[in-house]
């Protein structure tokens, strides 16, 4: 009797047991598919109406109007220090997948040229969106007809772009050791006033992506002259790239988005998936792509972390013979 009682109590405990490890395996499915447990954040590090800012709200439109997601998006600004204060933000909820950081070349120039003590290692790659290509435009009344012409005049050519050590500056700097042509950069605070001072024949011609000086390019006011892209475009078939013309030169103003150190496995899946179905949609296609004048250029998240590991090399290397970082 004895026997048979204490056989009873083992099977109880066994299936006791069983019962346990099946709730626990249960509560983790359950913990795992909770992801996201609040509305998700989307983090612009420019302030309201920028590149950073129209991105993230172009994505929360769109994910939410083709219900890619069910989750409420909110798109809010840290702008200053050059993206350096929405970095900082989103590094501070390291590990939490409820973030979403819209990164540009920003994210690598600002890290090397400050002591902001923070780089994109620090944070997690999920998707290049698209580029920005770089042009080099001049105004259609110049005695200039093709980027030849000035790389093989006698003449001092000014470049304009916005501010030193930015895209526009390392695309000057690459074009002046290819050539052997000196080029002499000047830097101004936005692109209004480089605008206006290649409206004025103050500089010889700019470099800058097709968006900012798309009317004058329609109008003919302004006229490009090579791109940087691998392939022409589709928006201007005429213009040829700056590899066609002899000078390898790709590099572009990327747009991308990156979420913070630590987020689990499951989260980063979250964001490929919700991603992959946003480059899809026509609605991206036409209204931010297109709109914008923005180059397809979707990379997954590897992809995207082995692009920045080859621009950071690109960025610091101009940068330091720039000696705006020793």
């Amino acid at each position: 009797m004895k026997k048979i009682v204490l056989f009873i109590m083992i099977v109880m405990l066994m299936v006791g047991c069983g019962q346990q490890s099946s709730d626990q395996n249960a509560g983790d499915g359950d913990q795992q598919a909770s992801f996201p447990e609040r509305p998700l954040e989307f983090v612009a590090c420019y302030g309201p109406g920028g590149g950073h800012d129209t991105m993230l709200r172009a994505m929360a439109k769109i994910i939410t109007d083709e219900k890619i997601i069910d989750t409420t998006i909110n798109v809010v600004n840290k702008p200053g220090g050059s993206a350096a204060v929405g970095m900082g933000y989103v590094n501070s909820h390291a590990g939490d997948g409820h973030y979403l950081m819209s990164t540009t070349s920003s994210f690598i120039t600002t890290p090397l040229s400050s002591d902001l003590e923070l780089n994109y290692k620090n944070f997690t790659p999920i998707a290049r969106l698209g580029i920005d290509p770089e042009m080099v435009l001049i105004n259609s009344k110049s005695e200039f007809t093709s980027l030849e012409d000035f790389l093989k005049s006698d003449k001092a050519i000014n470049v304009g772009g916005t501010g030193l050590g930015t895209i526009e500056h390392i695309v000057t700097v690459m074009l002046e050791k290819m050539s052997g042509k000196e080029l002499n950069y000047i830097p101004y605070q936005g692109d209004g006033e480089v605008i206006a001072a290649l409206m004025g024949n103050q500089i010889d011609f700019t470099i800058t992506n097709p968006n900012t000086a798309y009317d004058y390019l329609k109008s003919g006011d302004f006229k490009a002259l090579a791109i940087s892209t691998e392939e022409r475009i589709d928006m201007m078939p005429d213009v040829p790239t700056f590899k066609e013309l002899g000078y390898d030169i790709t590099v572009s103003l990327f747009r991308g988005v990156a979420a913070p150190a630590g987020i689990s496995e499951e989260e980063k899946a979250y964001y490929t998936e919700m991603i992959k179905g946003l480059v899809q949609t026509e609605a991206w296609k036409d209204d931010y792509l297109g709109k914008n004048m923005i180059v397809e250029g979707y990379m997954d998240g590897a992809e995207y972390e082995e692009f920045l590991n080859e621009m950071n090399g690109i960025y610091e290397t101009i940068l330091r013979e720039l000696e705006i970082i020793k």
